[in-house]
């Protein structure tokens, strides 16, 4: 893996990549993988339309729900859990059309959920966003890093795109009403013509 720092952050290192990577780079080394090339940026160097899919604090599966205008249903490729944690590898996908919105990992911290809730993220049948909002869990994003990535056999397969498109996604963490981290997440975007077609808001065409 090479995670490449921007220009702006020429001093961050390898073990504070990985640390924002974690869920994700957790199953690429637990199934003996390399992490592809992630090279890290500023808010404002991801292009549209990616930029407003993932350059905000909100839940990215309403986000990603209102800009396909479809529910979305959670695919769990991988998943390990105990008392205190969940973590797995995931695709989400419209319900309208089955196609793949987002592929990455979370790490959830069960200890602050309540015990219902605790209960149905573990079962894995529904994404986080949709839960959250379900049971009015206080609760905000934190985006900790953005980045480009260029698709892998896996993130090509998960994602319908080819291998070695260049794709966008972040690294981001769930804080609870007391501000502490109860979740952190790697979300990686496809390319697609409705994404590429998506006018950048307030360019007036």
């Amino acid at each position: 893996m090479h995670a490449t720092p921007d220009r702006a952050e020429a001093s961050r290192s390898l073990a504070e990549a990985l640390a924002w990577l974690m869920p994700f780079h957790y199953f690429y080394e637990k199934d003996g993988l390399n992490l592809p090339d992630f090279r890290f940026l500023r808010g404002d160097e991801v292009p549209y339309p990616y930029r407003s899919l993932l350059v905000h604090t909100n839940d990215m599966t309403p986000t990603l729900a209102a800009f396909h205008h479809s529910r979305l249903f959670l695919e769990v490729h991988e998943h390990e859990s105990n008392d205190a944690f969940v973590i797995r590898l995931v695709t989400l996908h419209a319900v309208s059309d089955q196609a793949p919105v987002e592929y990455g990992a979370i790490a959830i911290q069960l200890g602050g959920l309540p015990a219902e809730l605790a209960a149905e993220v573990v079962a894995g049948r529904k994404p986080l966003g949709g839960l959250l909002g379900e049971y009015g869990v206080e609760h905000r994003g934190a985006p900790v890093a953005y980045f480009s990535v260029p698709a892998d056999e896996r993130i090509a397969s998960a994602l319908g795109q080819q291998p070695g498109e260049i794709l966008y996604g972040r690294c981001n963490q769930l804080l609870d009403g007391d501000g502490m981290v109860f979740a952190d997440i790697v979300e990686i975007l496809p390319r697609s013509n409705e994404s590429e077609e998506w006018v950048r808001p307030g360019s007036g065409s």
